[in-house]
C-alpha cells in the first residue's frame, strides 16, 4: 500500500509524515541512510501553513527532525534545538524583497518555504554556488515573476568572495568575475505556451513541482525517448523531500506529460541483452549474432501488443504535445536565470550563514 503525506491542517509534524519515514527517524527516508538527512516526502504543504502563520518554533522543529540523525558535534541536544529554532526565525524574517521586488504574497511564501527546504543541507554563503541548489530554486520559483534590484551590490560581494577564495584554492581561481548585467530578473517570458505550462506547475507542492520541471527539462531536450517519471527525478530534487510515487500521480494529473505511445522510441532505451532475453522468452529463436536494431525490429513486428502492455505497465511517459513549446521555453528560461538564483542564494537572502 502506498502511503502519502497528509495534506493540510496537521500541526503535528510526525503525524504529517503519515508513517512513511525511517523506523528510528520518522521524518527521514527509509531508502537513504539517515545520516544523509533526506526527508521521507514533500513537507512543503506543512511548511507553507507554518510559514503563513509565522510559526518559527514549528519551522525549527522541522529542521531539527530532519537533521537529528546527523546534527554535527560539539553541542547538546538542547543547544541544537535552540539553534534550529533561531534558524527558523531567521528564515521567516528574511528580507526577501531587498533584492527581489514586486513579488506576489504567494511568490514570497513559496520562496520562504523553498529556503527552509534548502536550509536542511545548505548554508547561505558563497559556497552554495558550487552546488545545484540554484537549480532546485529556479524550478520551484518558475511560476513567479520577481524584479531583481541592486544586482551590482550582490555581484560586488560575489566577486570579492571568489577573489578571496581564489588566493588559496585553485578551484575558485578559475571562476571569472561577473558583471552586474549578467544577472537577469527572474521573470518568465510572457508567452501563451509558457503561461499555460506554468499555471499547471503552480498547482503542485514545491517538491513535486521541482520533480515535474526535472521531467520537462529532460523530455523537452530528448522528446523521442520516453522515460518513467521516477527515473527523471534528480537527486538534487529528492534530497529536498519527495515521495516519487505520489509526485508521479500528481504530475500526470496536470497533463504536462502523458503515458508514452511511441513504442519504437521506448524500445530504443532497451539494451541488446534486454531485447534478446525478451524474444527468447517469447519463443523467438533469436541469435546472439543479431544486432540490437534487428532484435527490436522482430519484437515490433511479432510482439507489438505484448510490448505495448509492458510499456504501459512501466509507467513511461512522454511530453504532452500541447506543452511541447512551453517546455522548450521553460528550459531556456531556467538556464537564463540560473546565475541570478545562484548569486542571490549566496549573497542576497539576508539569512546569516552562521
Amino acid at each position: 500500500m502506498t502511503l502519502t503525506l497528509s495534506e493540510t491542517g496537521v500541526t503535528n509534524l510526525i503525524h504529517f509524515a503519515a508513517g512513511q519515514g525511517h523506523p528510528n527517524y520518522p521524518c527521514l527516508s527509509r531508502t537513504h541512510s539517515p545520516s544523509s538527512c533526506v526527508p521521507c516526502g514533500d513537507f512543503s504543504p506543512w511548511l507553507r501553513e507554518r510559514v503563513g502563520s509565522d510559526d518559527a518554533d514549528r519551522v525549527g522543529e522541522y529542521l531539527w527532525h530532519v537533521r537529528q540523525a546527523n546534527p554535527g558535534v560539539g553541542e547538546t541536544p538542547e543547544q541544537l534545538h535552540s539553534q534550529y529554532r533561531a534558524l527558523g526565525g531567521a528564515l521567516l524574517g528574511a528580507p526577501l524583497d531587498a533584492y527581489l521586488a514586486d513579488g506576489t504574497p504567494e511568490a514570497y511564501l513559496d520562496l520562504k518555504v523553498a529556503l527552509i527546504l534548502l536550509a536542511v543541507h545548505e548554508t547561505f554563503s558563497g559556497f552554495i554556488m558550487t552546488g545545484e541548489a540554484a537549480d532546485f530554486l529556479s524550478s520551484v520559483m518558475a511560476p513567479h515573476a520577481l524584479t531583481l534590484r541592486f544586482a551590482d551590490a550582490m555581484v560586488e560581494r560575489r566577486n570579492a568572495f571568489v577573489s578571496e577564495m581564489g588566493r588559496d584554492m585553485s578551484f575558485w581561481s578559475s571562476w571569472p568575475p561577473l558583471a552586474a548585467e549578467s544577472l537577469v530578473s527572474p521573470v518568465p517570458p510572457d508567452t501563451a505556451p509558457l503561461a499555460e505550462l506554468l499555471a499547471a506547475l503552480s498547482t503542485l507542492p514545491l517538491g513535486t513541482r521541482a520533480h515535474a520541471v526535472d521531467a520537462l527539462r529532460h523530455l523537452s531536450a530528448n522528446a523521442r525517448v520516453p522515460r518513467t517519471l521516477a527515473s527523471l527525478s534528480r537527486y538534487e530534487t529528492r534530497k529536498r523531500g519527495l515521495d516519487v510515487a505520489d509526485s508521479t500521480q500528481r504530475i500526470l494529473a496536470t497533463g504536462v506529460v502523458v503515458p508514452a505511445t511511441d513504442l519504437e522510441a521506448w524500445l530504443g532505451g532497451w539494451t541488446r541483452r534486454d531485447l534478446l532475453g525478451f524474444l527468447r522468452h517469447a519463443g523467438v529463436g533469436a541469435r546472439n549474432s543479431w544486432s540490437k536494431e534487428r532484435l527490436a525490429e522482430v519484437g515490433l513486428t511479432d510482439h507489438a501488443e505484448v510490448l505495448r502492455v509492458r510499456m504501459a505497465e512501466s509507467g513511461a511517459v512522454e511530453l504532452a504535445p500541447a506543452h511541447a513549446e512551453g517546455a522548450r521555453q521553460l528550459r531556456q528560461y531556467l538556464e537564463a536565470v540560473r546565475e541570478t538564483w545562484r548569486v542571490w542564494l549566496g549573497f542576497g537572502t539576508g539569512v546569516s550563514p552562521n
